[in-house]
C-alpha cells in the first residue's frame, strides 16, 4: 500500500515553540505576589501617615482660628477634646457676631495618646491660662506627633518651644531710652492679670487600692518628668498589699524595665522609666498590682 504526501510541511515556529513550566508559572505568581504585598504594606504606611498629618494639620488650623477670632472679638473662643478622637470648637465661625460649636473628628486611626485630655481657653489677647499644653497624638501604625500650644497661643507641631534661643542683652538707659510720658489711650477695660499659671494636667495625689485588701497598694511618685529620647530615668517604686505578679502598660514611645515583676504581699518592687524617642506631653502609665491599677502622670520635656 502506498501513502501519497499531502503536501503540508510542519511550520519551525510552532515546532521550537516551548510552553510554561508549571515551575515557571509558580514562580511568576510567587514573585508578583510578593511585590503586590509590598505595595499594599507601602500603601497602608503611606495612609496611615497621611491620616497623622492630616489630622493634626487640622487641629493646629482650627487652634490658631479659635485664637484670632478671641482677639477680633474681645471673648473667650475654646477648643475642647470630649474624646481621644474628637474635639469642639467654640467660636464665632460666620463673622456675624453669633458664638457656635461645631464637633471635629480625627481622621481613620488617629488618637490623642497623652493625658489629660486637652481644653484650651484663648482669652481677649490670643493667649492661654497655662505656660505650655503638650499633647501627644498616634496613628493605628504608631508613628506619633505632638502639639504644643504656648502661653502666648503660638500652635508648634513637633517642635521644641520650651528651648529658649541665645540672645544678647543691650543696657538700657532710663533716660534716654525710655519714655516715660507714653499714655495707651482706649474706653474698655480687660482683665490684664498674668495668664500663665502654670502647665497644665497638674497630676493629684498618689492613687491607691480600693479593693479587698488592697489598701496599700500605691506606685511612687504618683507623677514625675523624664527629658525626652533617653535623657533621663524615672524610677516608680510600687508596693502590693497581696502576692502575685505586677504588670506594666505604658505608650510605645516609653520603655518600661522590667515589664513584669512578682511581688511578695506587702512588699516594694522597682521599676525604671525611660523615653525612646522625640515625642512630648504627659502620659499615663498603668501598674496592674494583684488587687488594682495604679497609674502614674510620667510628662516628658526637653
Amino acid at each position: 500500500m502506498q501513502f501519497q504526501s499531502t503536501g503540508m510541511r510542519s511550520t519551525p515556529g510552532f515546532r521550537d515553540a516551548a510552553g510554561f513550566t508549571i515551575l515557571q508559572i509558580v514562580i511568576t505568581v510567587a514573585v508578583i505576589v510578593v511585590f503586590a504585598s509590598f505595595a499594599l504594606i507601602t500603601l497602608s504606611s503611606t495612609r496611615s501617615y497621611l491620616h497623622l498629618q492630616n489630622s493634626v494639620r487640622q487641629l493646629s488650623s482650627y487652634l490658631e482660628k479659635a485664637r484670632l477670632d478671641a482677639i477680633r472679638r474681645h471673648a473667650n473662643s475654646t477648643v475642647v477634646f470630649t474624646s481621644p478622637t474628637t474635639y469642639d470648637v467654640t467660636m464665632d465661625f460666620g463673622g456675624s457676631g453669633t458664638v457656635t460649636t461645631q464637633t471635629y473628628a480625627f481622621e481613620n486611626g488617629v488618637a490623642i495618646i497623652s493625658t489629660p485630655l486637652p481644653t484650651l481657653s484663648f482669652n481677649w489677647r490670643g493667649r492661654t491660662s497655662a505656660c505650655t499644653v503638650t499633647f501627644a497624638v498616634q496613628n493605628s501604625r504608631g508613628e506619633q506627633s505632638w502639639v504644643d500650644v504656648s502661653d502666648a497661643g503660638d500652635v508648634t507641631v513637633d517642635s521644641n518651644v520650651d528651648v529658649l534661643p541665645n540672645a544678647s542683652y543691650a543696657t538700657v538707659n532710663n533716660n534716654s531710652d525710655v519714655q516715660s510720658t507714653a499714655v495707651v489711650t482706649g474706653s474698655g477695660v480687660h482683665n490684664n492679670t498674668v495668664d500663665c499659671t502654670g502647665s497644665s494636667g497638674a497630676p493629684g495625689p498618689p492613687i491607691s487600692g480600693s479593693g479587698p485588701g488592697c489598701g496599700g497598694d500605691s506606685a511612687s511618685p504618683s507623677s514625675i518628668s523624664i527629658k525626652k529620647s533617653g535623657g533621663s530615668t524615672a524610677q516608680i517604686a510600687v508596693t502590693a498589699s497581696n502576692t502575685g505578679t505586677v504588670t506594666v502598660s505604658a505608650p510605645i514611645n516609653l520603655k518600661v524595665t522590667p515589664t513584669n515583676q512578682t511581688v511578695a504581699g506587702g512588699g516594694t518592687v522597682n521599676f525604671s522609666i525611660t523615653s525612646l524617642n522625640n515625642t512630648r506631653g504627659t502620659f499615663a502609665v498603668n501598674f496592674n498590682t494583684p488587687c488594682t491599677t495604679l497609674t502614674v502622670l510620667l510628662t516628658v520635656t526637653n
